[in-house]
């Protein structure tokens, strides 16, 4: 898993939803700096009281924010400044997180934050009794353009666009991210994924719904792009990143675009068709597993160079393609698990992926390798209790 934050540490009181997910790395306790800025008030059509802070900020400052229950919406802007926003917060708070020498301290807290947690707070908690992450309240933020954001919400909504990276996790939420020019690292147990004009590092998961990805470019030839499902569709097109890696369980996989040169792809679906549309002169060899009671549906002129188990079947008219599948309800799976446990130390959140597991179905299998030109790209199917569809644009 990419990182850019070079140090996490885990915020109190997500101990249950943390279980939840499975994390790339731990996250170190990072030297926390306090400092303070004037909050202030905005009546809105004199109706609601909406609080208000901003600091300046490093252009390619961290910034992390979590909350209980709430929509978190972050937009990049192109000011040097972090501000936030809440007309349902008690408090807004930032503390500073910088790591620095003790010696420096004094240097660095004269220059803008390279690293701040936003702190929020209910109005009935204007002591912070209750800790970090426990607040019930819509937040946006606005942050530089070259800054990486850390968001993490239990029950509501993500909405990112316009940074250089997005850590975003939601239990009972959805999660859309646009414009992201280095990395995305996205997960959520109830809701769906959606992610758009993006570059970089990819790595996408949902448990309980679909993950639909469009016009995804990478900014090095290292950059992957990994999504995966439990009981969701994926739904890919335009994606140029030249390793890309899908896995579901009880999903299909759907990919639409051209191959990337000397790409490698990988997809994996339990119960579900494997569905690729590419370009007439694309080029590439394909492994394909099959159960013997399902087939490969090819446009392309396929040179067969081995298989083993039945026979390779002839070829056939291509299916009609199935409607979309509804979205899953935005529910836990039934073996997810929320228990509650004592709070932790505060701190910004960790990135937060899911790692679905692939279940092998004992099925017989048969493999089937062929090339369709010069095999320039190499792609690995597998679906176990489905067909796999391979079509021309």
């Amino acid at each position: 898993m990419l990182a850019l934050v070079d140090a996490r540490t885990e915020r109190s009181g997500f101990d249950s939803i943390m279980k939840l997910f499975a994390f790339p790395a731990a996250i170190g306790l990072l030297i926390c700096l306090s400092t303070l800025t004037p909050a202030l008030d905005d009546k809105k059509d004199g109706r609601s009281e909406k609080l208000e802070r901003t600091m300046p900020v490093d252009p390619s400052a961290t910034i992390t924010a979590c909350v209980m229950s709430g929509t978190i919406e972050v937009q990049g802007w192109d000011k040097n400044e972090l501000r936030v926003r809440s007309a349902d917060a008690g408090v807004l708070d930032f503390r500073r997180i910088d790591k620095v020498k003790e010696k420096d301290k004094e240097k660095q807290l004269q220059l803008p934050a390279t690293r701040v947690d936003v702190m929020v707070m209910d109005k009935s908690d204007k002591t912070g009794a209750q800790g970090d992450c426990q607040a019930i309240a819509n937040v946006e933020l606005d942050v530089p353009f070259g800054a990486t954001v850390q968001v993490q919400t239990r029950d509501g909504d993500i909405h990112i666009m316009g940074v250089a990276g997005a850590y975003a996790g939601s239990q009972n939420g959805d999660i859309a991210i646009q414009r992201v020019t280095k990395l995305v690292e996205a997960g959520t147990v109830g809701g769906s994924i959606e992610l758009r004009d993006s570059a970089g590092r990819i790595n996408l998961s949902s448990a309980g719904g679909t993950v639909d990805a469009t016009n995804i470019k990478p900014t090095s030839t290292d950059d992957t792009f990994e999504v995966g499902t439990v009981s969701g569709d994926i739904q890919l097109e335009q994606v140029a990143n030249a390793k890309v890696v899908a896995k579901t369980v009880q999903g299909n996989v759907i990919m639409s675009g051209p191959l990337a040169h000397s790409g490698q792809y990988g997809f994996t679906t339990t119960y579900g068709d494997v569905i690729l549309a590419m370009p007439s002169d694309a080029s590439f060899q394909i492994v394909a597993k099959l159960s013997e009671n399902q087939n490969i549906v090819c446009d392309f002129p396929l040179k067969y160079s081995e298989a083993t188990g039945p026979p390779i079947p002839r070829p056939m008219s291509a299916p009609k393609m199935a409607a979309p599948r509804s979205p899953v309800p935005k529910t836990p799976p039934p073996s997810s698990k929320s228990t509650a446990s004592p709070p932790a130390k505060a701190g910004p959140t960790a990135p937060i992926i899911i790692k679905p597991s692939v279940a092998v179905v004992p099925y017989a299998l048969r493999r089937i390798a062929a090339i369709c030109g010069s095999g320039d790209a190499s792609i690995s199917v597998a679906s176990f209790g489905g067909s796999v569809r391979l079509k021309k644009l």
